[in-house]
Order: structure tokens, then sequence, then C-alpha cells
């Protein structure tokens, strides 16, 4: 029981002189991690997720206006979705930076309450994305290779059951996590006042040595270095086959072009979320992260795989606008009917006219 409460102590003196070192460090590489790390979470960050929200909002919009006939729209309306929650949920997190400029002791106690509340359900958005990624890619292998039996494997039932596990299977993967973290109100004398500090929980102090290898080698294995593996394999193999169809293109029917460049369009999304992964997977098999981050140079690297994970978020927007004809008619008709006033024309009855 000492042993407990010498660890939290240990902790929440951790984390006040973290806050100290950060706030007091007046030399030049002080300075330098400072100014990045407010361009990082008050702006950069912060534009990305506002992107990435709009954008997401924007997919399943559109998608759902196309409807659920086809398997593909199922998938990226959850994907949309699980990117729309991540999108929400990371400026939420990096709140503490704007919060420091008015009051440091609130700053503390606002970004004590988000990390405690929001850490574990952002890495379970970003998991989620991983999986649906991973089903769209081994999607469009099969259907490139197997076109006859995607259909059968790949129905709207078992899709729609796959969408809803997902995020089901995530959750409950990272369950034990979720007790990792809790916060105390402590008197704090620098501002002298009541603030509240995160601490760890008996139960991840009893159990942090499995806790932290399950966590950042086990699950960050998992999801992302399984998930980067299958989209790799999926998109090198259906890029060897679209190479050797280009070679027939003449002889291809234009019903078979236009499924071609559905498979361009969602390979497209499985690459861009190759370049990201990839990178932040390797920041933080070097940097291995922690429930809470007491060296600033370690947080700089969280917000720029958090900033990396963002862009994948939010892109996926510009890839359906660029890559789809059907999903940017659709935008534009949207946009045109928000541009719509209804008039009354000469005999009174109500008519449409496009400015």
């Amino acid at each position: 029981m000492t042993e407990t409460n010498s660890s939290r102590s240990n902790v929440v003196d951790e984390i006040r002189n973290g806050t100290t070192r950060w706030h007091a460090n007046k030399d030049l590489g002080g300075y330098i991690l400072t100014a990045i790390e407010i361009f990082t979470n008050c702006f950069l960050i912060n534009t990305v997720c506002l992107f990435g929200v709009v954008g997401n909002i924007l997919n399943v919009v559109v998608l759902c206006k196309h409807g659920f006939r086809e398997t593909t729209n199922i998938i990226l309306v959850s994907l949309s979705v699980s990117d729309l929650m991540f999108c929400i949920i990371v400026p939420v997190t990096k709140v503490r930076m704007m919060f420091s400029f008015f009051s440091l002791d609130l700053s503390v106690s606002v970004h004590t309450f988000v990390t405690v509340f929001l850490f574990m359900p952002k890495y379970v958005c970003l998991a989620s994305s991983c999986c649906y990624v991973s089903i769209i890619a081994v999607e469009r292998f099969i259907a490139v290779f197997f076109p006859f039996h995607a259909s059968k494997i790949f129905t709207r039932h078992s899709m729609r059951l796959m969408c809803i596990c997902v995020p089901i299977i995530t959750a409950c993967s990272m369950f034990p996590t979720f007790f990792a973290l809790k916060y105390e109100w402590v008197f704090d004398f620098r501002w002298n006042k009541t603030t509240a500090f995160m601490q760890y929980t008996n139960f991840y102090i009893a159990h942090q040595a499995f806790i932290d290898t399950y966590v950042w080698v086990g699950l960050s294995n998992g999801f992302c270095a399984t998930s980067i593996t299958i989209v790799t394999v999926c998109c090198l193999a259906i890029g060897f086959k679209l190479t050797k169809a280009a070679i027939k293109r003449e002889q291809m029917t234009r019903k078979a072009v236009g499924k071609e460049k559905v498979v361009k369009m969602l390979v497209t999304v499985c690459l861009i979320y190759i370049s990201v992964s990839i990178p932040t997977l390797a920041l933080y098999s070097y940097y291995q992260p922690s429930f809470i981050f007491i060296s600033p140079l370690y947080e700089l690297v969280d917000n720029f795989g958090v900033l990396l994970s963002s862009i994948n978020a939010s892109a996926n927007f510009v890839v359906y606008v660029t890559m789809s004809d059907k999903f940017a008619n659709t935008y534009r008709k949207m946009l045109a009917c928000s541009r719509t006033p209804i008039l009354k024309n000469n005999r009174g009855s109500l008519s449409k006219r496009i400015i």
C-alpha cells in the first residue's frame, strides 16, 4: 500500500515538474519546442481536423444519398463515421495549449479531464479506421481477382455485420486501458489553487508491465502493423492486375472502365493510409507512447503522429471528389440546391432558379 501511494505521489510530482519545465524553460531548445507545439496544437491539427469534420460529414451525406445497394458504400460510410469521430476528439484532447494562454491551472485541469476520458477512445476510432481500410483492400482484392465470388462473400448483410462488429471489437480489445488513468484534485502551491492531476490507477500500477506490453506492442502490431501489411499486399496485387488490364484497355467495355475507376479510387484511399501509417508506426516503435507524457520531446512526437493520423482521416473527401464522377456530381447538386432560392413566378406558383 505504501508503494502504491509512493507511486502516485511520484506521478503527480513528475507531472508538476514537467508542467513547470514546459512553462519555465527559457533556453533556445525550450523556445523551439514550445513554438513547434503551439503551431502544431493551435493551428495545424485544428485546421486539418476542421477540414476532416466538414469533409467526412459531406462524405456521409453524399454516400447515404446514393443508398446502400452497393457494399462499397456501406464500408465507406463506416470509414467516414470513424474518421469523423477521430477528427472531433483530437482537437478536444489538444485544448490545453489554448487554455494555457489564459490560465495555467485551468489548462492543467482541462488537459487532465480530456486525457483521462478521451485518450483511449481516440485510439478506438483510429484502430477502427485501420480495420475498415483493411476490409476495403481485401474486398477490392477479391473483386479484382475473384469477381464471381466477391458478391457471395461480401453481401450487404455481411458487410453491415462487419462494420458494426469492428468498433465493438476494437473497444473490447482496448478495454483494460480505460482503467489506466484517473484524476485527483491536488492543492498546487504554484497557483495556490486546487488543480486536477492525472494519476495511474491501482489496476494499472498492479499490471503495468502487462498492460504496457499488451497496448504498445500487442495492439499496435495487431491493428496498425497487421493492417499495413494486408493493405500493402492487396494494393501491390491490385496494381499489378490493373497494369495488365491497361494493356487491353481498348478491348474493355465502358462498364469495365467505370469499375476500374472505382478500384483506383479505393486503392488511392489505401495508399494514403499506407503512406501515413508507416511513418506513424515507425515513430511509435522508436518513441514508445505512454498514457502520461512527461518529456516535451515525447509529447511532440505524439503530436506529429496525431497530425499524420488526422491527415489520413481528412483526405478521403478529396479523393472521392477528384476520382469519383458520381460523388462529385452529387456534391455539385447539393451545393446548387443550397444556393437555389424558392421564388414565385408570374402565376404565383413556386419555382426554383440557380443563381
